[in-house]
């Protein structure tokens, strides 16, 4: 169970990274966010500022502002525990969300600029290869354009590629806010066009060109409230409630992890377990459901039952289709 200490020590986390990385919110919407009363905010900003941490809101910009954000000397890193953090950061976005990861990336970047001449360069490719285009499929060049653009409030042109057609569009947008979810790097943004919020995946962005035009920022935009109701990676306007039933064999493994904020939890007389969830979009809570096999049952809604039957008639027909065996290679037959 958390200590009082370490739910402190969190909050204090959540509220410097949401300041720092979602600074054009106001006072009100930061502490709906982060679901702690004003009283508490200003408590536990004075607390911060006591560690050096220093920010305030300004009204005149309309977003906070950090005034001093202390620098901790780091001694005595090995190359191979610098290439370790270097790992850490790609397999962190596969256990956690949102931008703690994009700062954490941020973070390595600042150790590796500091390394020696050719162990920098080393290091720099191992970021660049292992992390940005092996771990997430994106180019450099496009991440550092698209961070400058969300800074300095920049619109720009991309050249996105849809994976469904494999046609290379260009979009005008506005990017708000740069996240990780589920191994990938994906920017929000508003298209001024279309008159609404997208997101876009990174890698699948080859060029950002900059208008030279600057853009407000809309005050409707909240990045935690937009992305409240995803399950996995898709966000909506509409919530939908979905219910699951688990077998008593796998309802232990359930219950035992928080899958989404909004789960509920009904245990059944005979040991199986009714699990309930509302989200954006349902696909993404079947789509998980499917890695259950026949251990997990979508009760509702209706449609989602559906879709599911269809794919396990498409998995029989998959699965009862007979394939030629391959013949080993000699090698592989003597065993070489």
């Amino acid at each position: 169970m958390a200590t009082q200490k370490s739910l402190k020590s969190l909050r204090f986390l959540l509220l410097a990274a949401e300041v720092k990385t979602n600074p054009w919110q106001t006072v009100q919407a930061l502490c709906r966010t982060l679901g702690i009363s004003r009283a508490q905010f200003y408590r536990d900003k004075d607390a911060l500022k006591e560690i050096d941490f220093v920010f305030d809101y300004n009204r005149t910009q309309g977003r906070f502002v950090i005034e001093k954000d202390p620098y901790l000397p780091v001694y005595d890193l090995t190359l191979t525990e610098t290439f370790a953090l270097s790992m850490a950061v790609r397999q962190l976005s596969a256990a956690g969300d949102y931008v703690l990861t994009y700062d954490a990336l941020k973070a390595i970047k600042k150790i590796v600029a500091n390394a020696p001449g050719t162990q920098r360069d080393l290091l720099v490719d191992n970021l660049n290869e292992a992390v940005l285009q092996q771990g997430f499929g994106c180019q450099p060049q496009v991440l550092e354009d698209l961070h400058r653009a969300v800074l300095e409030q920049q619109q720009v042109q991309l050249t996105y590629t849809r994976p469904a057609d494999g046609i290379a569009k260009t979009h005008v947008v506005n990017p708000y806010q740069i996240y990780f979810k589920r191994r990938a790097l994906y920017v929000d943004v508003f298209h001024s066009t279309m008159g609404k919020y997208l997101m876009y995946r990174v890698n699948r962005i080859s060029l950002v060109r900059f208008t030279g035009i600057k853009f407000s920022r809309h005050d409707d935009y909240n990045f935690a409230q937009r992305h409240r109701n995803a399950f996995s990676v898709f966000v909506g306007d509409a919530v939908q409630k979905v219910r699951v039933h688990f077998t008593k064999a796998i309802a232990p493994l359930i219950r035992e992890t928080c899958w989404h904020h909004s789960q509920r939890f009904t245990d059944e007389k005979d040991g199986t377990l009714l699990f309930e969830v509302e989200v954006n979009d349902p696909r993404e809570v079947g789509w998980w459901v499917l890695g259950w096999g026949a251990e997990a049952e979508v009760l509702e809604p209706e449609s989602l039952r559906q879709e599911l039957r269809e794919t396990a008639e498409r998995l029989i027909g998959l699965y009862r289709k007979k394939r030629p065996r391959k013949k080993p290679a000699p090698d592989d037959a003597m065993g070489q």
